[in-house]
């Protein structure tokens, strides 16, 4: 009987939290916000997500004109569209000044989703996660 009733709270808990974590309108694309900050070390792209984000690998390792970031979005939405973040977020005389052609998001393109970052030269650069899953930072110079 006791672990019935447990059973019980335990299950209206979690759909309480997942109705006010998922239960709203499902968000129509990944990449909520994108921007572009600089430092002593150099450039920074930093990319804020609607739906929490698997950061699962980049391709070249270290240094390219193209960047490939391999994402896999947490949650139960398509995120299939394919955009220019730059298009969408950032004036285009921002972009040149820091050194970028591109950045799109890919999601439906095989193997994808996909970040792909295109430089105007070869860059170094370095990926990292932050803020729980929801924000990924591509550090260049």
């Amino acid at each position: 009987m006791a672990f019935k009733n447990l059973a019980i709270i335990l299950l209206v808990t979690m759909a309480t939290y997942l109705y006010f974590k998922y239960g709203h309108e499902a968000p129509d694309q990944l990449v909520q916000n994108f921007h572009i900050t600089s430092d002593k070390n150099g450039h920074n792209l930093e990319f804020d997500f609607e739906s929490p984000v698997r950061y699962l690998g980049h391709y070249p390792e270290n240094q390219s004109d193209i960047l490939q970031i391999k994402l896999r979005a947490i949650g139960f939405n398509d995120f299939t569209e394919n955009l220019s973040l730059v298009d969408r977020f950032i004036p285009s005389s921002e972009v040149k000044n820091k050194l970028l052609e591109e950045v799109r998001y890919e999601g439906d393109v095989p193997g994808g989703p996909f970040i792909v970052v295109r430089f105007t030269k070869p860059m170094q650069f370095s990926i990292g996660e932050s803020n729980g899953l929801k924000n990924l930072i591509v550090s260049y110079k």
